[in-house]
């Protein structure tokens, strides 16, 4: 594949400091604003400026033609301005209160190093902030007064940290559009003869985002990001309304980590024609029994299933199910299994972590945290928000514009004790089947992702969407592709039925979506087997098929 975007490091010096107009600007403002508003009453005591300069591209296209060329530059800012104290601030969670903590205002800001309009714009949006702040502290005050305190009585805030200074941006270069548009006309022409297909999007993307975060504490970080993603989604629908779909999605840094051209067709090829037998492919019926989920999938089941109850601020909030707070030290999921997430890790075996930064978006240094140890729980994903024994960041504080930092996962990393080969492990499935005397077992091949209830209102429980599944008989009739499966189940039920795992690991790039928004994470796990998960039928749409043939033709 020929290489259309080219990235540029630049390097980390000293010097650099002095020549970054919009680094300098955001120091100077936020020193002169701070030494003000932390003389007010209520004083804010800390402050921070969070800005992303970044550039995108995107290009879409559908049976051949493109329907997107888009391109765009932006600066965006937020300010987090914290009122009151360490002990209690304006983030506190309020109790039986619709009040909305997490959300920041985003302000576009000039493109241009023009320092004058920048300050302007500082100085304008640090005086609403602040004020929004001082005003939420009042309140909070007013509703910690009459409310029940919380069992963790941790303060909202931690202790200052040791001020850092890093500077490591990156430089976009222009992207060779007409090539790139050229590649997505061949991979989407390819549904042209499969007429059986309602709707499909082929797609693009390259972005290219500089984090400057600065604090009062005096920590200064600029630290530059670049993904590019090459993505398809193909749907159609039976006759009975189900609506089915074939996804993939290859990502990397830089656009030589892309595939081949001729590799991508080829599965663009082998999803079309999987997704023809789907059509066709018997529903499953709601089943509880063994299954295996492939690597991949296994990492999406880790992430939304595991993942958010291991991360901190949820130990302390009292709205959520804590499912895990009062577990550390106790065995928690299968022995065989060990859980890292590792945000310093850029590739694994070669292949690039979207979750993947060097300071998470308090600008405190990312680390490996060990959360599980052959099943026991050791830690957990830490931001600014202390919590009853775990008063420190592990640099795990993350966000997207508009959001406060909460603790998230980066790359969350899966390994097992004793793992054998694939075939191994469906021998041990088929064994399975056997000894519970099930007529089959499954095994999930492809997941979309899933959610998971965290909120203490609601029973804890989640729900995994899974694209490909297999139905596998003991009595050595060949697989079977099936349709119609959701996988459910609760947390602490599941984690315990993992019984062996391959010795496959493999990566699951995508984006997570929470409190604090939508940031890029990695989850990287072997195919493992579970004694017994439940799988239930999807949800179906009411459409019939299309009475009109499609224009495509085809055969």
């Amino acid at each position: 594949m020929k290489k259309l975007l080219f990235l540029l490091l630049l390097p980390v010096c000293a010097c650099a400091f002095g020549k970054d107009v919009l680094l300098d600007t955001m120091q100077s403002e936020l020193n002169r604003n701070f030494n003000i508003l932390k003389q007010q009453d209520p004083p804010v005591y800390y402050m921070s400026y969070y800005v992303v300069d970044g550039t995108s591209y995107y290009i879409a296209a559908t049976l051949g033609d493109i329907i997107f060329n888009d391109f765009s530059r932006t600066r965006k800012l937020n300010v987090d301005a914290r009122a009151g104290s360490r002990k209690l601030d304006n983030t506190h969670e309020f109790k039986d209160s619709n009040e909305d903590t997490l959300t920041l205002a985003t302000y576009n800001i000039p493109l241009e190093d023009n320092t004058a309009a920048l300050k302007n714009v500082f100085w304008r949006v640090t005086q609403d902030e602040a004020k929004k702040a001082q005003d939420q502290f009042l309140k909070v005050k007013t509703n910690s007064a009459v409310k029940a305190d919380n069992a963790d009585k941790s303060d909202d805030f931690s202790a200052p940290v040791k001020p850092v200074s890093f500077y490591s941006p990156v430089k976009p270069r222009e992207i060779d559009t007409a090539n790139m548009q050229a590649q997505l006309r061949q991979y989407s022409a390819l549904v042209k003869d499969y007429p059986f297909v309602l709707e499909s999007r082929f797609v693009f993307s390259a972005d290219t985002n500089n984090r400057y975060i600065v604090t009062s504490e005096g920590s200064n970080v600029v630290e530059g990001g670049a993904l590019v993603r090459l993505s398809y989604t193909i749907t159609t629908r039976n006759e009975d309304g189900m609506t089915l779909e074939r996804t993939n999605s290859y990502d990397g840094f830089d656009v030589s980590d892309l595939p081949a051209e001729e590799a991508v067709k080829a599965q663009i090829k082998k999803d079309l024609e999987t997704l023809k037998i789907l059509r066709d492919a018997p529903a499953v019926e709601p089943f509880t029994g063994p299954v295996i989920l492939k690597n991949r999938a296994s990492g999406v089941f880790f992430h939304e299933i595991l993942g958010h109850r291991v991360e901190g601020h949820r130990q302390k909030s009292e709205s959520f199910g804590q499912t895990f707070t009062q577990k550390v030290g106790q065995v928690v999921v299968s022995p065989i299994l060990t859980v890292q997430d590792n945000p310093t890790l850029s590739r694994f075996n070669g292949v690039p972590l979207r979750g993947y930064y060097q300071y998470d978006d308090d600008g405190v240094k990312s680390e490996n945290v060990n959360i599980i140890q052959n099943g026991v729980l050791k830690n957990f994903l830490m931001g600014r928000s202390p919590i009853k024994n775990f008063p420190y960041s592990n640099g795990h504080g993350r966000k997207d514009l508009g959001s406060r930092t909460v603790s998230r996962m980066g790359n969350t990393i899966v390994s097992a004790q004793n793992p054998v080969s694939f075939e191994k492990l469906k021998l041990m499935l088929k064994d399975e089947i056997k000894k519970q005397k099930k007529p089959y077992g499954l095994i999930i091949d492809d997941i979309s992702g899933g959610f998971t209830m965290i909120d203490r209102s609601n029973p804890q429980s989640f729900k995994v969407k899974p694209l490909l599944v297999y139905r596998v008989y003991a009595d050595g009739r060949p697989d079977e592709i099936v349709r119609g499966v959701d996988i459910v189940g609760t947390p602490l039920a599941s984690f315990g039925k993992v019984t062996a795992a391959a010795d496959d690991p493999a990566v699951f790039n995508g984006t997570c979506g929470a409190e604090s928004g939508w940031v890029p994470v990695s989850a990287i796990s072997p195919s493992v087997l579970l004694s017994e998960l439940e799988v239930e039928k999807v949800q179906k749409t009411a459409q019939r098929l299309p009475i009109l043939p499609n224009p495509a033709g085809g055969k």
